[in-house]
């Protein structure tokens, strides 16, 4: 996937937002960074709040198991991330972001608005770093640049979500 984006691209990104479950995506958007030689991208990989094993193995330095997926985006959830995945956190820029399921929701709303794709909460949660305050917050805590030209949002799934859910998602959370 990284190279495809790399041949497409004129530039490196700035900044690359993905999702985070248990790890699978992260690790190959790692390799694929190294590969096209985009050793200094940043990486924001984005949970939900119920869904957010690899924050908490961040937080504490090891891997931790959640007791259970209690955030809406079901297919985002792993009770316990890959060890890969934690190494990968020391060996690159990544900043481990925790998102509501509200601002995933919201996320996946405006994304169908503005470009006429459904999308399942577990990528609103990567949405989210646009269309909430993820990457202004890290440029005011100085972990990313404070001028973002071009950032790469890995925009999956889409299976698990029809119409009618996201609309009983969007009364849910007031949207």
């Amino acid at each position: 996937m990284i190279e495809e984006i790399a041949d497409d691209m004129t530039h490196k990104p700035d900044v690359l937002i993905t999702v985070v479950g248990g790890g699978g995506l992260f690790c190959g958007v790692i390799e694929g960074l190294k590969k096209v030689g985009w050793n200094d991208v940043p990486v924001i990989t984005i949970e939900t709040v119920g869904a957010d094993c690899y924050n908490a193995a961040v937080k504490k330095g090891e891997l931790v198991t959640l007791d259970d997926i209690t955030s809406v985006a079901k297919c985002l959830g792993a009770l316990t991330a890959c060890q890969q995945a934690l190494d990968y956190y020391s060996q690159h820029e990544v900043h481990s972001v925790v998102v509501s399921d509200k601002e995933a929701v919201d996320a996946c709303l405006r994304f169908t608005d503005e470009h006429r794709i459904l999308v399942e909460p577990a990528c609103g949660a990567a949405l989210a770093g646009i269309y909430s305050n993820v990457i202004p917050k890290l440029q005011a805590q100085g972990k990313l640049q404070t001028v973002i030209q071009s950032a790469v949002v890995i925009v999956c799934g889409g299976c698990s979500i029809t119409l009618e859910m996201l609309n009983k998602y969007k009364s849910k959370f007031g949207l």
